[in-house]
């Protein structure tokens, strides 16, 4: 059955760039139709982040009823809202907006559902693991804090930008002074690799077919878990090679759908049905 749209119909949307490969359209669009919610969700692509605040703007002038912020603009779009919760404080980055009364509160809803993944996916526990993330921005923010508060017991984050890596790590430090907290550049990887217990992905790296690994499996222990939060492909360049290495792996379904139920609520107040929303994202990988 097609969504039907009328005078009455709420928009919600997805704000980023690029976010044509985005399948939370799918996820959103089933559920609404699941709960009989007259509502539509569609993508937003900003194209430029001197845009960001006429996005914004327009949420408002519109009446937009709710979005979720991918990249680039986790970080840069907090400072065009009216408040955001202690989670997304205390992260950093906001990936979802909804409206209290008049005004625009940002929240972050990825770090919750990256974890639940974690847990109820790959059934894996970070307390007392050691574990290393590619990438600095507004996804491995969430990742990094939700991992620390999770206990593990160090984290070591790389990105081709360091500067990026020293905030991040100097935030975490002042949440989690028991955690074990560096940043390490590309080439001092080897020197841990052997003791990392999970990789996660936080780079668009791996989006495009010919796009590069983003490390070299190769130096990691074959208990290592490998996870990618890219969904789309399914199967990224270093998912590849971790299934080659029989590795433990998982891509970033799981987290999109956890993340998205969490955001679902945020906008509706109705519980998600979570098992019409896997089936419309499993649907659309296909």
């Amino acid at each position: 059955m097609g969504i039907s749209i009328d005078a009455k119909t709420l928009v919600y949307g997805l704000i980023g760039n690029p976010v044509r490969h985005s399948c939370s359209p799918q996820m959103h669009n089933a559920a609404f139709r699941a709960l009989g919610i007259n509502a539509v969700y569609v993508c937003f692509e900003v194209k430029k982040k001197e845009e960001l605040k006429k996005a914004i703007d327009g949420i408002r002038a519109l009446g937009i009823a709710g979005v979720n912020v991918t990249v680039p603009y986790k970080e840069a779009v907090i400072k065009f809202l009216d408040e955001i919760t202690v989670i997304a404080k205390r992260i950093g980055a906001v990936n979802t907006i909804f409206w209290r009364g008049d005004k625009l509160i940002g929240t972050n809803t990825d770090a919750e559902g990256f974890i639940r993944d974690l847990r109820d996916t790959c059934r894996f526990s970070a307390k007392n693991k050691k574990i290393l993330i590619v990438g600095a921005g507004g996804a491995s923010r969430a990742v990094s804090f939700a991992l620390a508060d999770a206990g593990a017991a160090q984290i070591y984050l790389t990105d081709i930008d360091f500067s990026k890596v020293k905030r991040l790590v100097t935030s975490l430090k002042k949440e989690y002074p028991g955690c074990g907290i560096a940043g390490i550049k590309s080439v001092e990887i080897e020197k841990v690799a052997r003791s990392i217990d999970l990789l996660v992905n936080a780079t668009p790296v791996g989006m495009k077919e010919d796009d590069p690994e983003v490390v070299d499996l190769s130096l990691f222990n074959r208990n290592l878990l490998v996870y990618d939060l890219i969904y789309s492909p399914p199967v990224t360049p270093l998912l590849r090679r971790a299934k080659r290495l029989k590795m433990s792996c998982a891509n970033g379904l799981g987290m999109l759908l956890r993340q998205g139920a969490l955001a679902f609520k945020h906008w509706t107040g109705e519980n998600p049905p979570i098992e019409v929303m896997e089936k419309a994202l499993r649907r659309a990988i296909r």
